[in-house]
């Protein structure tokens, strides 16, 4: 088969063709890469992405140069595209399965928008005449847009908001995990009256209240190849019951939380295999004298928290709003050091983490019947 590409000297030249192509396919992937779950924001990102698209461009438009004068030149480069493709694939797939979880299906849709976009754009902005200047629009457009989207894709949350438990299908979790866990209403007791207005404390409130199904997130900072990351775990096993001027008590099973890494669940399982229930108790969970339904009341709650049958003082930053039901949405957040529990602090030469652990906890409360 003859090619059928004609040489003009005064077209861009094919490394400049295949940055433009390069650019073009960053700004389509930089906006199909956000809502993809992200195996790690510090190195699959917006920024890397349009990089990546960037480097492959260049690479493209110099293949191009060396065989766009042969024989059959536009059926080798588009088999070259569709190799790279598969190598690009099957490295993805080396490093989902040895180092990091989620890369293939986060690559999958990305790469096949750069290598389809260079294999169609680079033969023919390769003709192109017009001024370079003009070349510099979308590589600049790509580059901003890479920075710009930076850090917004979606990644790994442990934010957690009274707000999260409006609905019984409400998403909890902003991303992150392999599946949000999502908080159930409680059951309310037959005879419970709407309320409205401002309350007393714990006057109007029943004597004693449960919960089963409420969320738990850790987040603990991580050094990725000496990049600061993130890993983020969740679990929907939080049970607990309290009085609303008294005691205070709730349990989470340590071994069922997850992430969007297998690897760091199978360490959690494993630092929690002898004891894996973790409990938070207080004698000192009083509320505010006076309330508004609907609206949020935050306080110090300190107690003690035990962990690998390890016991010590905790304080939760609480915030507990009481509904129309006659529910309570309560939320709270601390920060432990985990060496202190007798969890291991992993420092390998791949990842590295921090000696300390931002723990928090949402559910919503019934009265007891």
């Amino acid at each position: 088969m003859a090619n059928s590409y004609t040489y003009d000297p005064d077209a861009w030249h094919p490394a400049l063709a295949g940055l433009v192509a390069g650019a073009i396919a960053a700004i389509v992937a930089a906006l199909v890469s956000l809502p993809l779950r992200s195996p790690d924001e510090v190195v699959a990102n917006s920024l890397s992405v349009v990089i990546g698209s960037l480097l492959l461009g260049l690479v493209s438009g110099m293949l191009w140069r060396r065989i766009r004068l042969s024989d059959s030149a536009l059926k080798v480069y588009g088999w070259t595209m569709a190799g790279g493709f598969a190598v690009a694939m099957m490295a993805a797939s080396l490093v989902d399965v040895f180092v990091l979880d989620n890369v293939a299906p986060y690559a999958a849709p990305l790469a096949a928008i750069i290598f389809l976009t260079l294999g169609f754009l680079v033969p023919l902005l390769a003709g192109v005449t017009a001024p370079v200047w003009v070349a510099a629009i979308p590589v600049l457009i790509a580059l901003g847009l890479g920075i710009g989207l930076f850090g917004r894709g979606n990644v790994a949350s442990g934010d957690l908001s009274l707000d999260d438990i409006d609905t019984p299908t409400t998403t909890v979790i902003a991303s992150g995990v392999t599946e949000a866990p999502q908080i159930a209403e409680s059951p309310l007791p037959a005879a419970a009256t709407e309320l409205s207005g401002d309350v007393s404390l714990p006057a109007d409130l029943a004597d004693a209240y449960e919960t089963s199904g409420g969320i738990a997130t850790y987040t603990v900072k991580e050094i990725l190849r000496g990049l600061s990351t993130e890993g983020v775990g969740a679990s929907d096993t939080v049970q607990g019951i309290f009085n609303p001027d008294g005691p205070f008590a709730f349990t989470i099973d340590l071994q069922s939380f997850e992430s969007d890494q297998s690897r760091r669940d199978g360490k959690v399982r494993e630092w929690f295999d002898e004891f894996p229930e973790g409990t938070f108790r207080s004698d000192a969970f009083t509320l505010p004298s006076t309330a508004t339904v609907g609206e949020s009341q935050s306080f110090d709650l300190t107690g003690d928290l035990t962990v690998n049958d390890i016991t010590l003082p905790a304080t939760w930053l609480i915030e507990a709003r009481i509904e129309t039901d006659g529910t309570l949405s309560i939320t709270g957040e601390t920060d432990i050091v985990l060496s202190e529990f007798n969890v291991p602090v992993i420092s390998s030469g791949f990842v590295t983490m921090e000696d300390a652990a931002h723990i928090e906890i949402l559910f919503s409360a019934s009265p007891t019947g």
